[in-house]
């Protein structure tokens, strides 16, 4: 008895977690570029087409990576010939790409079209801000996608604007920005400014000169610094160059402080 064996794929260019999914379903052309990639990775044959065990592949690792809803046999097949326009039996890149919008609002819903209110929260003590509880994205994709859709970067600078607006006054000043500073350090290898930069930084940005920057004037920061942050992701992914017998390095790869250089021995 022949036995046949489904290939698990895997799929690295899903996206990785709600936010990136509504950052695409924000953008038509995001969308587009992640749906034509999903489309190669699933078209397992080759043939052009994303048929039913190619979809069914594709909704295993969704549920796996963002929490779609398993569909059974009759659900893929309804989901399927709902979008197959030309009755082909299967889906090309372009019916693909409203099967994949489709797929991604199952998982998180649709976007909210309405900008979110700012609650305030008042409280005479200052917890402490980390990149634990402050919601800021660490993939490079989601930041472009964050940069790429003016709507979609207010919205997640409101929300990182209320949780950091420790006194509720509604703005931020040096301490609140210095909180963020250092989280986005933390999480995303953004350089650490001392004070002085962080009160320079902030009178660059308030533009009413009040001494702190209210939610509008925070996003003309934010969007500066998720700037900055992909120059640093980008850093942190280049490989470390290898080193040969006889190859000038520089201390700190001894461990030292120094600019002192030294030959490699091995």
């Amino acid at each position: 008895e022949d036995i046949f064996f489904r290939p698990m794929v895997a799929i690295p260019e899903l996206p990785a977690d709600a936010r990136f999914v509504r950052a695409l379903l924000q953008s038509e052309e995001l969308l587009q570029q992640q749906a034509n990639s999903v489309f190669a990775r699933c078209d397992l044959n080759k043939n052009g087409q994303i048929e039913r065990d190619e979809l069914q592949l594709l909704c295993e690792a969704m549920h796996q990576r963002i929490g779609l809803k398993m569909l059974d046999q009759i659900e893929l097949g309804r989901r399927l010939g709902r979008f197959d326009v030309d009755f082909s039996g299967g889906l090309d890149s372009d019916e693909f790409v409203k099967l994949y919008k489709n797929l991604l609002q199952d998982a998180v819903g649709d976007v909210a079209t309405a900008a979110p209110q700012l609650s305030r929260r008042r409280s005479r003590s200052r917890p402490k801000v980390t990149e634990q509880s402050l919601e800021l994205p660490s993939d490079p994709r989601y930041i472009r996608a964050l940069l790429s859709s003016e709507h979609l970067l207010k919205q997640q600078a409101f929300g990182v604007f209320v949780q950091l607006d420790l006194d509720g006054n509604g703005q931020l000043d040096r301490d609140e920005l210095f909180g963020l500073c250092l989280a986005l350090h933390r999480k995303l290898g953004v350089k650490l400014p001392d004070d002085v930069a962080v009160g320079l930084e902030l009178a660059k940005y308030d533009e009413d000169l009040s001494g702190g920057l209210d939610p509008n004037e925070f996003v003309n920061l934010y969007k500066q610094i998720l700037q900055d942050s992909l120059g640093s992701l980008a850093q942190l992914e280049r490989p470390m160059p290898a080193i040969k017998a006889g190859d000038e390095v520089l201390a700190p790869y001894l461990g030292e402080d120094s600019s002192r250089r030294y030959h490699a021995l091995v």
